[in-house]
């Protein structure tokens, strides 16, 4: 029975390619998350506009002007810090997927020589089989000869 020597290491680089993997999906995640986030302040800013223009022929107080104007700032300098944020987050899951590219490729040089390792002990396997059988053949020749 087949036995690669070197297991424990192709186990422990699968398992590093796992936690990777789930490091990975959770960045990516957490990146559609803060896309969703400036989606949201985009919508909030878009209906503040729209309904401080349908205010056109209304007469308003000027403070409520300028809180409105206020507001929408507010919002869009938090649209400028998500979208900073966001460029963080995606530097992460670059960087993240760099290294489970890495992983594989580890995960993926292990698989190969335990393959050629396997190949090789089912060659020698078969080559030990057939130099039994035919020295069964030779002794069996030899046995009615005499």
């Amino acid at each position: 029975m087949f036995k690669f020597k070197m297991q424990s290491v192709l186990d422990y680089r699968r398992n590093v390619e796992e936690k990777i993997l789930g490091d990975y999906s959770d960045l990516k995640r957490r990146h559609a998350e803060e896309k969703g986030i400036l989606k949201q302040l985009v919508g909030s800013r878009r209906q503040a506009l729209h309904a401080l223009r349908g205010t056109g022929n209304r007469v308003m107080n000027v403070s409520d002007i300028a809180e409105s104007i206020a507001y929408i700032e507010s919002i869009r300098s938090q649209e400028e810090r998500q979208k900073g944020v966001i460029r963080q987050v995606k530097a992460l899951v670059e960087a993240k997927h760099r290294e489970l590219m890495e992983a594989v490729k580890n995960r993926k040089v292990m698989e190969k020589l335990k393959e050629r390792h396997e190949y090789e002990y089912r060659k020698e396997m078969s080559e030990l089989e057939q130099k039994n059988s035919d020295e069964m053949s030779v002794l069996k020749f030899g046995r009615r000869q005499t």
